[in-house]
């Protein structure tokens, strides 16, 4: 059986795109009988709100905090002695393969990287502007080059993630979308009571970062109001920035928005109660939430980004409009609301393109791409 280390700054009770990959690729792998073992900062929290799938081990480091970071708040794992702890880790647990998810990033992945002599894979997961960027990956080029070039296998979530780096450094990488449970997402036993009745949900779902452009929807909602004044915003998330939202809200607030805090086991439920999704994002590498609403055969909403154009066909599986753009939002949501059949044909074809990213069927890819690596590396195949 092969033993695969899983590195990752992310994991529960961090809520996040990269937290629900780790997850769901980790249990689909144990289920087809590899050895599973993460290795992640610790929160000063062991508490997890989600039931981990059976055999999978849990190894954490130092102390994981928070930083903000390319529009967005993210973790790295600081602590003493952590290059020691990570080299007796290698040495004590053996990997066939080291999969290091956002590699070039600090702390636990470059420290991984430079200390293990396995076959090592790293999945990047981030599309940043290039100009926001070019001061600190300038000045650090030639560095994160040699850390890409240990890497033996780059895989890509989204084609923006590619973009973004080929700013800078030179690599080969194969993309391989993020997963979604599509069977969880699709049937939901039960819808969120308080807002299970006649008026018109539209759901906002993830961190209340910058980046996530919660404020260009609270900028559209009135508009929104004026041509469907039964409509209602659901905003399931939190963050540092959730009392200044809350703020922007205005009157609004408690009547017509509702800030439900941090969601995860019963997301299903929220997507289930909404009439339609909106993340109005202007930076992501590829949206999970976006998967998680295709699933549910929900029309979504969201911004013409790289990411987003790796998934969203315009006008057929869902709506693009220009970042930052409230008015058009404005009119994006109220079409869709306004428009059952229109709302119909968005989800239905959602629905339908979404399988393709089943975690059955991203895990096959992942596996067919380390046994490429592995012949390449090693001459035989990871799975013989």
């Amino acid at each position: 059986m092969r033993k695969i280390g899983i590195v990752s700054e992310y994991f529960y009770p961090h809520l996040g795109g990269v937290t629900e990959h780790v997850y769901y690729f980790s249990k689909e792998m144990l289920r087809r009988g590899f050895e599973i073992v993460l290795l992640t900062g610790y929160e000063g929290q062991e508490k997890i709100d989600v039931e981990l799938p059976p055999g999978l081990r849990i190894i954490r480091f130092g102390k994981s905090v928070p930083i903000f970071s390319n529009h967005s708040f993210a973790k790295v794992t600081l602590g003493w002695n952590l290059a020691k702890k990570v080299k007796r880790v290698l040495a004590e647990e053996k990997f066939d393969l080291l999969h290091v998810h956002s590699p070039v990033m600090p702390v636990l992945p470059g420290l991984f990287q430079k200390y293990t002599n396995t076959v090592t894979i790293g999945t990047f997961h981030t599309y940043f502007d290039a100009m926001d960027s070019k001061f600190f990956y300038w000045a650090l080029q030639s560095t994160v080059q040699k850390y890409l070039d240990k890497l033996d296998g780059k895989i890509a979530v989204g084609s923006s993630c590619i973009e973004a780096m080929d700013a800078f450094f030179k690599a080969d990488y194969t993309i391989i979308p993020n997963g979604v449970a599509t069977d969880w997402f699709a049937q939901a036993d039960k819808k969120i009571a308080a807002y299970d009745d006649s008026d018109k949900n539209i759901l906002f779902l993830g961190r209340l970062d910058p980046r996530n452009g919660l404020d260009t929807l609270l900028d559209a909602f009135p508009s929104v109001l004026e041509k469907v004044p039964d409509a209602r915003l659901m905003v399931a998330g939190d963050g540092p920035l959730r009392e200044y939202y809350e703020k922007k809200s205005g009157d609004l607030l408690g009547k017509k928005v509702f800030f439900e805090g941090q969601v995860n086991g019963n997301r299903p439920e929220y997507f289930a109660t909404c009439d339609a999704f909106c993340f109005p994002a202007t930076k992501a590498g590829f949206s999970i939430t976006i998967l998680e609403a295709m699933a549910a055969g929900k029309p979504i909403i969201t911004t013409d980004t790289f990411g987003f154009r790796d998934v969203i066909r315009n006008g057929e599986n869902g709506l693009l409009v220009p970042q930052g753009d409230s008015a058009e939002l404005g009119k994006a949501l109220v079409k869709v609301l306004q428009k059952k059949d229109f709302a119909a044909k968005l989800s239905k074809n959602a629905q339908s393109d979404v399988q393709q990213y089943s975690w059955s069927q991203v895990t096959d890819r992942v596996i067919d791409y380390y046994n490429q690596v592995f012949m390449k590396k090693k001459g035989v195949p990871f799975v013989s």
